[in-house]
């Protein structure tokens, strides 16, 4: 579905206006819940931290490390990480239980659940569930959720086919219902002010994460986790400028949705690289981030008899390679933030074929949400957070890549999740 250059939010392009969609669904309402104040409840530390908080200096540094590497696609030492982010990486490299993979199970069945403990109110908030990535990440968010003591309670809320006013209205709903926390990806982004004012307002412990916010948004929300989009956008051209030097010189741009703030971040970033390196843009367009969106668009692309020597899109690249690898062409080389694991399949076809497939990805940050659910439960709990928190994200060579669960995992499930097989497989039939 996947910040900005000194530490984004994202989505994917943003020079035109966001979509206006008539009419308001209304969030399913669920029951009510009274927000608490679990900081006065729980043992705390001397240093502050509650003694029973999850972070990184409690957990098995081996496990740790190997967490933060499955989860940014290279060794990145857990001591270069922001400490919010270490901690979330602890939480997650911690195997749920046979009773929390039970209640998890429970969680994705319905709209909201009980764990029978702690006292906070999580809400997860989804902007599209239009493909398996918000799945996944419903599923990434409510595992992590699960794995706190602290939580008593998990609210999901969505929209169906990213309807601005539906995602207001889902918020809003959250508000009324006086949760603890909220976590959203804020793919309209200065969109979700409102909400995210009146949250704050409440006493709502308001966190986004992923999709990138303007600067003037700090004041709103509790914190941020943005994806590092310009970032990537610049590594991602480098790369490919390097790994392209023969051909048109010339390129593609994709993204889903118009308005989205992810491509606003990384889009000008990429192109800033590659005019200046003397490429021109040949063709962009959009998915809406569905599978018939990308059939549709890699379509249009072989009509148009255009020859680009790569392109950049911020989902899965398969429909825009496979009828080059079926043809038996050399496909051209590609980026993708998020990639999914049917991507190593294409790959290896295009290597039995000969083909010279030269494709980079950065990690899906569909777990991104995990940091969204460790900020707020630690802020809730009096642990000091930064506004704005920065993951490191390296552009890898998907060649490069080794995960012990690919060929177990479901093909359609963003690289990479932290979630098992199982688990994964659990998401997508949730929905």
């Amino acid at each position: 579905m996947k910040t900005s250059h000194s530490g984004w939010t994202g989505l994917r392009k943003g020079h035109f206006p966001l979509p206006l969609v008539a009419g308001v669904v209304l969030a399913t309402i669920l029951t009510g819940c009274s927000t608490t104040s679990a900081a006065n409840t729980t043992a705390s530390a001397s240093n502050g931290v509650p003694a029973d908080l999850i972070t990184a200096s409690s957990v098995d540094p081996t496990q740790l490390a190997a967490t933060a590497k499955k989860a940014l696609l290279a060794d990145v030492p857990v001591s270069q990480l922001p400490p919010v982010v270490a901690d979330a990486f602890a939480v997650a490299s911690k195997p749920l239980t046979d009773a929390q993979v039970q209640l998890l199970k429970t969680c994705l069945s319905q709209r909201s659940c009980d764990t029978g403990h702690g006292t906070l109110t999580v809400a997860i908030n989804a902007d599209f569930t239009n493909n398996p990535v918000w799945s996944v990440r419903r599923a990434e968010a409510t595992a992590q959720a699960l794995a706190y003591p602290q939580v008593k309670r998990i609210i999901f809320t969505s929209s169906s086919s990213g309807n601005i006013a539906e995602v207001l209205a889902n918020l809003r709903s959250l508000i009324s219902q006086r949760v603890d926390i909220i976590v959203e990806d804020p793919v309209f982004g200065a969109a979700i002010l409102p909400a995210a004012k009146e949250a704050k307002a409440a006493g709502i412990t308001f966190v986004t994460a992923n999709s990138p916010l303007p600067p003037e948004a700090a004041s709103a929300v509790s914190a941020q986790l943005p994806y590092d989009l310009c970032g990537i956008g610049t590594d991602a051209a480098k790369k490919i400028l390097a790994d392209t030097t023969t051909g048109s010189k010339s390129y593609a741009l994709y993204t889903g949705v118009p308005g989205n703030s992810n491509a606003g971040e990384w889009q000008p970033c990429a192109e800033k690289v590659l005019k200046a390196a003397g490429w021109q843009q040949a063709v962009s367009g959009f998915t809406q981030w569905t599978g018939q969106g990308e059939t549709q668009a890699a379509n249009e692309l072989l009509a148009s008899g255009k020859d680009v020597s790569a392109m950049f899109y911020d989902y899965s690249a398969d429909s825009f390679l496979r009828p080059y690898i079926s043809a038996g062409k050399t496909p051209p080389a590609s980026f993708v933030d998020t990639a999914n694991y049917s991507a190593f399949d294409l790959a290896n076809e295009a290597k039995k074929g000969g083909l010279k497939a030269a494709n980079y990805v950065s990690n899906g940050h569909v777990w991104y949400v995990r940091m969204g659910v460790t900020a707020g439960i630690e802020i809730k709990l009096g642990v000091s957070v930064p506004n704005k928190v920065l993951a490191p994200v390296p552009v890898v060579a998907l060649a490069d890549i080794q995960d012990q669960n690919v060929l177990d995992m479901p093909r359609n499930v963003p690289l990479p999740t932290l979630l098992s097989p199982e688990l994964a497989n659990l998401a997508l039939s949730a929905g």
